[in-house]
């Protein structure tokens, strides 16, 4: 199989407080350095504190409001051509309820619409005494990849990358939840 290059949707992502606690960086610098290294739009999420992480989840509302809009204008950029991708996909967003969309992504039915359990995570390195980090973990529906690719060191240009794609779509905030990073 190998590792993919992948483009989706952070439905929800977090980090363990443990790691937080032990560099002493707290909540606010947490989201500081994902608002500037990571382009995070915390204004898209809703933050939680569990007894072991902090979680960020998509908010229900842009997901209603603009998960289809989106859709209906990323895939055929995306999939220039291939309509056979995705035509499945919207008419099937079109015929649910919002609140089941996140489970018919679960189900894997379309290769460009599904969770992807693999999906790897990221390291957070934070400017300070001793670059301190922290692990963030990822829910993300997979929305495209291409494979196979190699990577010894990545990061900057898929912070790019996923950069150009939200100023692309800069009409829709979901964009901002946008993710482009190595799967498999």
């Amino acid at each position: 199989m190998g590792q993919i290059l992948g483009i989706g949707i952070v439905t929800k992502c977090g980090t363990y407080k443990e790691q937080l606690q032990k560099n002493n960086i707290s909540i606010d610098e947490l989201i500081a350095e994902m608002k500037k290294k990571l382009h995070f739009e915390p204004a898209i999420y809703e933050v939680s504190e569990e007894d072991d992480y902090y979680m960020f989840h998509l908010k229900q509302d842009i997901i209603k409001s603009q998960l289809l809009p989106f859709l209906e204008k990323f895939y055929p950029k995306v999939y220039y051509g291939k309509k056979v991708y995705y035509e499945e996909i919207i008419e099937e967003l079109k015929n649910s309820e919002p609140t089941t969309w996140l489970e018919l992504a679960d189900k894997k039915s379309w290769e460009a619409y599904q969770l992807d359990k693999y999906a790897m995570r990221d390291y957070l390195y934070f400017d300070k005494p001793f670059k301190p980090y922290t692990e963030i973990f990822y829910t993300t529906i997979l929305l495209s990849h291409e494979g196979k690719i190699g990577m010894e060191v990545h990061g900057r240009q898929f912070n790019f990358f996923k950069y150009c794609i939200q100023k692309t779509f800069s009409k829709f905030q979901i964009a901002k939840a946008l993710r482009v990073y190595i799967s498999g």
